[in-house]
């Protein structure tokens, strides 16, 4: 033509056509054809489907009669396809990954962190640094940091935890949770409110819903109460003490002796009482024997008012036989 394109066909379907900038395409009998740019970019197309490209900057991509394909970009990035809707990639930051028709997939990118997940919703992470992850699809999830700090939990409101530096716990959608510190302290509660604790020092304690508690410390010491306005104590030096809602208490010091308050405030000392009451039953018994040994020796003197001697009872049998013998 005039403008300098040019071409041929045949009776076969054949043909063959350049244009006036140089670029041309050209096609068989068979239905297969071609072409290239004048930029230099050429490529394929057969009768099958398939085909082929090449770029003017070294690009290139392939793909298959079943929807197949792959692709090399310029850059260094390529991929490939396949026809149920998968395929894979590596970009030219270093980054790559996967996917498939059922929704997974997974994906590292420049700096190594990688990503995936499953065709269930589910999906993971992994961190270059060392921590992790993972979410899924029924709201549970889990995460591990890269300095050891992790937690779980089930979506459901209950979960678990590790801190690095060595606490822990756990807590529950009802609402218990525990809890132990990096010291070895440890605390509790249940679904109904009540709670208690242990020291690594060997000191526990509670406290309940309905307001009780109690306590009991490293060196022995211990109180209770019941929430009313009741309770105890006992100390470590062995004294011990109750109080009660009326406002009556008692106290017993270490050696035992027991001071009492009634509920009017009026006090009395129940060790000293009892001591003063065994003192006056001693006291008592004293005097009675007291009495009986009086009561013998004024039968001894009676004979002594008398003038006689028990034993001068014999002296006429004496005088009789010595009178027997005189004779």
């Amino acid at each position: 033509d005039a403008d300098g394109s040019s071409g041929s066909y045949s009776a076969d379907g054949s043909y063959s056509h350049t244009d006036a900038d140089g670029n041309s395409h050209s096609g068989d009998a068979e239905g297969n054809e071609s072409w290239e740019s004048a930029d230099g970019s050429s490529g394929t197309y057969s009768a099958d489907g398939s085909g082929t490209y090449t770029g003017a900057d070294g690009s290139s991509g392939t793909w298959d009669a079943e929807g197949g394909g792959s692709y090399d970009m310029a850059d260094g990035s390529s991929g490939t396809w396949d026809a149920d809707g998968g395929g894979t990639y590596a970009d030219a930051d270093g980054s790559s990954g996967s996917y498939s028709a059922d929704g997974s997939y997974s994906h590292t990118d420049a700096d190594g962190n990688s990503y995936s997940g499953d065709a269930d919703g589910n999906s993971s992470w992994a961190g270059s640094d060392g921590s992790s992850g993972s979410y899924n699809a029924d709201g549970s999830s889990s995460y591990s940091d890269a300095d050891g700090n992790s937690y779980s939990d089930d979506g459901q409101g209950s979960g678990s935890y590790t801190s690095s530096d060595g606490s822990s716990g756990s807590y529950s959608a009802d609402g218990s949770y525990s809890h132990t510190d990096a010291d070895g302290n440890s605390y509790s509660g249940d679904a109904d409110g009540n709670s208690s604790w242990a020291g690594s020092d060997g000191s526990s304690g509670s406290y309940n819903a309905d307001g009780s508690s109690s306590y009991s410390d490293a060196d022995g010491n211990s109180y209770s109460d019941d929430g009313q306005g009741s309770g105890s104590y006992t100390s470590s030096d062995g004294s011990s003490g109750t109080y009660n809602a009326d406002g009556s208490s008692s106290y017993t010091d270490a050696d035992g002796n027991t001071t009492a308050y009634d509920a009017e405030g009026k006090e009395s000392d129940e060790g000293q009482d009892s001591l003063l009451g065994a003192l006056d039953d001693s006291a008592s018994a004293s005097d009675a024997g007291s009495a009986e040994g009086g009561q013998g020796q004024g039968d001894t003197d009676t004979f002594a008012d008398l003038g006689q001697p028990q034993d001068e009872g014999i002296k006429p049998e004496e005088d009789d036989q010595s009178g027997g013998l005189a004779g």
